[in-house]
């Protein structure tokens, strides 16, 4: 009786905050989506310097006074929700066309070394013939179809950009291991470790905060060629008049964080020293240039 009463409490409990959360998005308040268990665990919860990723939004969200978590909600509800005009915006998105075309981004609110290809080193070295002078892999899917037993583990709804992407597009799916995108990074070496996967798509940023010089399994990395250097994260609203005005606002609050010498810490503190002043550089680049 006592175990009947409590699974009934907390069905109750989870069905009022689902229709809290729908009434939030249907309201007029703006509510901020994310897919990332480390946005929605961190921001406006817990004070503590994290991650670029949960740092930038939480200044941003400070800057704004926006004081309300982010809502842990998968990637393609919040596209539905936003398609259909309802009050919602997501959180550090990659541009890409098609998503172009369909929403509204903010300036960037963050900036990434991009991704590059990673290998576990139990396998032979990828081939000089899938590389370019540079010893950037020149085709995933050529990659991989090269080794027929392996396996790449990917997030399940994410952009890497659009020549990634289509790229990814030609990969055999029997050779793609999908993994929710909030437990990509938590699982990805654990897949390595076990032998499950071999090869992975990750952000050197990521990798250097989780695991730094020592990683657990002894990896190779390369670039990918035709992809630049850095990637930019932005905020995505509706292609509404209410998500114009919410980006019109949050982009005036990431402008005053351009000035700000913590907005570029956010981004070096959690790479190695190395890396710094190819990053410093693009973001300065990319910043300077808004009006």
């Amino acid at each position: 009786m006592v175990r009947a009463a409590m699974v009934l409490l907390i069905l109750l409990i989870r069905l009022a905050y689902a229709n809290d959360i729908s009434r939030q998005e249907q309201g007029d308040d703006l509510v901020f989506h994310a897919d990332n268990l480390f946005l929605t665990e961190r921001v406006n919860l817990q004070d503590v310097p994290y991650s670029t990723a949960v740092d930038t939004v939480q200044m941003l969200f400070d800057e704004l006074g926006y004081t309300s978590p982010v809502l842990h909600v998968p990637l393609v509800r919040s596209f539905l929700n936003m398609e259909n005009g309802e009050n919602v915006c997501v959180l550090n998105r990659i541009k890409s066309p098609e998503r172009e075309r369909s929403f509204l981004y903010s300036l960037p609110l963050n900036f990434f070394q991009t991704q590059r290809f990673y290998q576990i080193a139990s396998l032979p070295p990828i081939n000089e013939h899938f590389l370019n002078a540079d010893g950037e892999v020149q085709s995933i899917h050529d990659v991989l179809a090269s080794y027929p037993e392996s396996f790449i583990v990917l997030p399940e709804f994410y952009s890497f950009g659009e020549n990634v992407d289509a790229d990814i597009g030609q990969v055999d799916k029997n050779q793609i291991l999908r993994v929710a995108n909030d437990a990509y990074y938590s699982r990805f070496m654990n897949m390595f470790a076990n032998g499950k996967s071999d090869f992975a798509l990750l952000f050197p940023a990521t990798v250097y905060r989780n695991f730094g010089e020592d990683m657990p399994v002894a990896v190779r990395s390369y670039a990918i060629a035709g992809n630049p250097s850095v990637v930019s994260g932005h905020v995505i609203c509706p292609s509404t008049q209410q998500g114009a005005s919410h980006i019109e606002r949050i982009n005036s609050a990431i402008k005053r964080l351009y000035t700000r010498p913590e907005f570029i810490e956010a981004h070096t503190n959690y790479l190695p020293a190395q890396d710094i002043p190819n990053l410093r550089g693009a973001i300065e680049q990319s910043t300077s240039n808004t009006e």
